[in-house]
């Protein structure tokens, strides 16, 4: 009886494992957004996408940025609007960063009729209080730059990022996804979390094969 209990064991231990390395893809500080605008693709392939990150209200909020890249579906032939404001750097080519010292706001063209994506990496000084919040926000417009798209209200996403209490900890991030159909929201995990994932799996894999050997 021990090796078929050292067996199950050894399952339970390597599932375990690959259990803890799905939950770190949950608590990752990078989100993926996508837009699925093909519902739109009437209206012409012209729209634009107005990007925000801002600070909550009520008392002073640490500072915060938040990195938009890996940009998929964006127009590269139209310049930022003048909504860029100094707040905001970079470019389409290497990513673009906002950050919370004022309400920053990023107007740029995108491909309407298809998928548009981005992922947002989030960052910023620790707050011991935990009561510094900042708001993420991802609308979309028409070609005449003023019809929304999806939500009549607004924004199609929302993120709140709330700092860690430590130093060098991790925070956290609060998803709204308000049109469902058009809008999705997901995790990207850090490298380290494939990595354990992976192990995981693969350990599984020895595990089984083994078992089916001695079956034989």
């Amino acid at each position: 009886m021990f090796a078929p209990t050292m067996t199950r064991n050894f399952r339970r231990s390597v599932l375990a494992l690959a259990l803890a390395a799905c939950a770190g893809l949950v608590n990752a500080e990078t989100l993926h957004v996508e837009l699925d605008t093909s519902s739109f693709a009437s209206l012409g392939s012209s729209g634009w996408l107005d990007l925000t990150f801002a600070a909550g209200s009520g008392g002073s909020a640490v500072l915060a940025q938040a990195v938009v890249s890996h940009l998929g579906g964006f127009d590269a032939s139209l310049a930022a609007q003048t909504q860029m404001t100094s707040n905001v750097s970079g470019s389409l080519a290497t990513g673009f960063t906002l950050d919370n010292s004022a309400p920053a706001d990023l107007f740029q063209a995108v491909h309407v009729g298809g998928k548009v994506d981005f992922d947002v990496t989030f960052s910023g000084a620790a707050d011991p209080a935990l009561a510094s919040k900042s708001t993420f926000a991802a609308t979309l417009y028409g070609a005449d730059q003023m019809s929304l798209l999806g939500n009549p209200n607004g924004d199609l996403v929302e993120l709140t990022w709330t700092p860690s209490a430590a130093s060098g900890k991790p925070g956290s991030i609060a998803s709204s996804v308000y049109d469902g159909g058009l809008a999705t929201v997901s995790a990207v995990p850090e490298p380290s979390s494939w990595l354990m994932l992976g192990a995981g799996l693969a350990l599984v894999g020895v595990a089984t094969r083994r078992k089916q050997r001695a079956a034989a």
